[in-house]
């Protein structure tokens, strides 16, 4: 296993020795029930350890950036909102995938934040395919219904600098009311 080591040009340089210890331990990829003891372990330290974990979320080592979005995902805080929002535009499939199951579990807060960055149409389609995907898994049938011209933008490459912000817009606006 390579450990991510504390030093001054590492992001984990000011964190808490014991906290150092307990990442690497969860980075463990040798020894998979050691790995989720760790994961296990950070989870149960709860909202306390989310300032950390987002910073973990801007790191350059992909697995150390996937472990703490997967931490992020189970302990489902709203104040990771903006910084899930910010992996769905990564450029590892599997962290795209944990934000977007993340913002799913934190549930319909994640909603208009989600639809505001669509507003405001600097996203891109890999980051409006996940958005695709957590409105599915967080709206009912009848605001799909609603839905249906945004569902439809944000799976069409074409449309999606044209109509996905204009849609994002109005469902702002009529179907969830957030304010802009």
């Amino acid at each position: 296993m390579k450990k991510i080591k504390e030093g001054s040009n590492n992001v984990l340089s000011d964190f808490p020795h014991n906290l150092v210890k307990i990442i690497n331990e969860s980075l463990d990829t040798n020894d998979y029930s050691k790995k989720l003891s760790a994961r296990e372990t950070l989870v149960k330290m709860g909202k306390t350890i989310i300032p950390q974990m987002h910073k973990l979320l801007d790191s350059e080592n992909d697995l150390l950036r996937m472990e703490a979005a997967k931490i992020v995902e189970l302990i489902a805080d709203r104040r990771s909102i903006p910084f899930l929002l910010r992996l769905l535009d990564d450029t590892i499939f599997d962290i795209r995938w944990i934000a977007a199951e993340a913002l799913i579990k934190i549930g319909r807060q994640s909603i208009c934040p989600l639809l505001k960055s669509i507003h405001d149409g600097k996203s891109s389609y890999i980051f409006h395919r996940g958005a695709h995907h957590i409105l599915l898994g967080l709206v009912s049938e009848n605001e799909k219904d609603q839905l249906v011209p945004l569902l439809h933008s944000l799976d069409n490459y074409y449309e999606l600098r044209q109509t996905a912000p204009a849609q994002a817009s109005i469902a702002l606006k009529t179907v969830f009311k957030c304010n802009t």
